[in-house]
């Protein structure tokens, strides 16, 4: 006699049959959900490939009241003319932009810069998406508290402020700022501008590791050496060339970003100057140019498409009902040629 033919999957449920399962586990495992072993999840996929089912994406959102999207907000700073061009912008997105690719979820992106971030309560970014991720914090760390409050879908790259009421994901700061100080220390420079605005969490806190280190080696914090530098890098220039020419006197820097530094940089050498012979230069993040410029910058590695992938793992988590900790990624100092030479350990 003929061998019986298969049978046709159809539905969700003549998938369940098939694999043994109850159609709850089936709709789980073909959703990715971890309350499923990898196991039987990569079974039940495997099945519904070969049989050539999907499930039917607008009607599983309709039925579990959701959207499929998470919007990302980058928080660009208005007073330096920040933009997402920024290298450090743009390997977050594509961390941000794969992890949410892998789970079936679409990327609402809003890059504008935003005056008041309680302008987004009505729009879609808040209305039409199942989360939202905000990088950075900027000045406007009430204003996330009340959209926090609005919606507990929500996870922001920043520094754990006192106070706030969102998930945190981001990298320790005040050790980044501590680890370059400390760096520049040991080879010998005493006299260390710092580079950038402190009015955010994020820089503040790698300000205060800057200070940390001062202090550590009996060092005192000059105020003529903070320079509250612009990110885009013609108005950096302008105001590194300023006050170079003003004769302050320093050996090194320490930038909140490698996209400062590499304007310091450039600007030292457009002057003349050699670096690190005149003046050190040490950055912030490791963005890929930062092993390019010439000399290859020192800078304090942030891993940060893996920062976006822990962002969009953290808001999935809350879509999911699950209680999410704050995340803290390690800073690690990546030394090059920028800075001199070292004999202490970059750890």
């Amino acid at each position: 006699m003929p061998g019986k033919a298969p049978k046709t999957i159809t539905s969700l449920q003549d998938l369940a049959d098939l694999a043994g399962v109850s159609r709850a586990t089936a709709s789980r495992a073909l959703n990715d959900n971890p309350m499923i072993s990898a196991k039987t999840r990569k079974k039940l996929q495997a099945l519904a490939e070969e049989h050539g089912y999907s499930i039917n994406r607008q009607a599983r959102d309709f039925r579990l009241r959701r959207t499929s999207v998470v919007s990302v907000v980058f928080m660009l700073d208005i007073e330096s003319e920040q933009h997402m061009s920024d290298p450090f912008f743009l390997d977050m997105l594509g961390g941000i932009a794969d992890a949410l690719a892998e789970h079936d979820y679409d990327l609402l992106l809003v890059h504008a810069p935003i005056v008041d971030i309680l302008d987004l309560r009505s729009s879609r970014v808040m209305q039409q998406s199942d989360g939202v991720i905000f990088v950075g914090q900027g000045e406007q760390h009430d204003q996330l508290n009340e959209l926090a409050a609005r919606n507990g879908h929500m996870v922001v790259w920043g520094y754990p402020v006192q106070g706030k009421n969102y998930v945190v994901v981001g990298g320790d700061n005040v050790g980044g700022g501590y680890k370059a100080t400390r760096h520049l220390i040991e080879t010998g420079c005493r006299k260390i501008a710092f580079f950038g605005s402190t009015n955010n969490p994020e820089n503040a806190a790698r300000y205060d590791g800057y200070l940390k280190a001062l202090g550590e080696h009996g060092i005192d914090p000059d105020p003529v050496l903070k320079i509250d530098v612009p990110w885009e890098m013609h108005r950096a220039r302008d105001v590194i060339i300023d006050m170079l020419e003003s004769k302050v006197d320093l050996d090194s820097v320490v930038c909140i970003s490698d996209v400062i530094a590499l304007a310091t940089l450039s600007t030292i050498q457009e002057l003349g100057l050699r670096v690190p012979g005149d003046i050190a230069v040490v950055g912030y993040d490791d963005i890929r140019l930062a092993a390019y410029s010439s000399p290859q910058l020192t800078t304090v590695r942030q891993n940060i498409r893996h920062a976006g992938r822990i962002l969009v793992e953290s808001v999935l988590g809350l879509i999911r009902g699950e209680d999410v900790p704050d995340t803290m990624l390690a800073s690690d100092l990546v030394i090059r040629k920028s800075s001199g030479t070292s004999t202490a350990s970059a750890s």
